[in-house]
């Protein structure tokens, strides 16, 4: 699936490692903020991909509206123009209770994940109840995190959280101003067809 073997060496032999972007959600269904979230994060950190990872069973909220193959197929419409953007079907296929730590402590075992250095985006939302999912110090230690915040978004409750988990502070990256204002609920509610405005 990646040219070459994921890594490249210089005159110097510096070995630089692959960055690639796990988009983890449910995509219920996915719309224009998370193409616009991927792109963005992708550009800040120079991420050579990012997966869309979308859940298979939900464990911290209600189950999905859409079946998957439906969020599947709308995720697939959604990355089409970008080439950098593909999706990862691990969950979807598992089909057991999405927790993060096990999902991504399983990806660094396969070929296309091996020995890259693995960003997990997510939004600020979930991120600040990061410590109520199972393993998160594992998980913290497994990726770093590229956290997508609404404009105007207040960080004070997050830096209080972290003031006390100070050894992971170099392990986030925060997304300030990821600008598209829309929610799955609404588009579902619209009708629930991507679409690009």
């Amino acid at each position: 699936m990646f040219p070459g073997d994921g890594a490249q060496t210089n005159n110097t032999q510096e070995v630089i490692v692959q960055r690639l972007g796990i988009f983890g959600g449910a995509f219920d269904p996915v719309h224009e903020g998370h193409i616009h979230i991927a792109r963005l994060a992708r550009e800040a950190l120079d991420l050579e991909r990012v997966y869309f990872l979308p859940l298979g069973q939900a464990v911290h909220k209600n189950q999905p509206h859409y079946s998957a193959a439906k969020r599947v197929e709308l995720i697939r419409q959604a990355i089409a123009p970008y080439d950098y953007l593909d999706i990862c079907l691990y969950d979807i296929e598992r089909d057991a209770p999405s927790y993060a730590a096990d999902t991504l402590e399983n990806l660094q075992k396969l070929p296309d994940f091996t020995g890259r250095d693995l960003y997990y985006i997510i939004g600020i939302d979930a991120f600040e109840r990061i410590f109520d999912w199972k393993n998160p110090r594992r998980l913290l230690q497994l990726v770093k995190f590229i956290v997508a915040a609404r404009p105007g978004y207040d960080f004070s409750g997050i830096e209080r959280r972290f003031a006390l988990e100070e050894s992971f502070l170099d392990r986030i990256f925060l997304l300030e101003n990821s600008g598209v204002d829309m929610s799955s609920t609404r588009i579902r509610k619209a009708g629930g067809q991507w679409q690009k405005t």
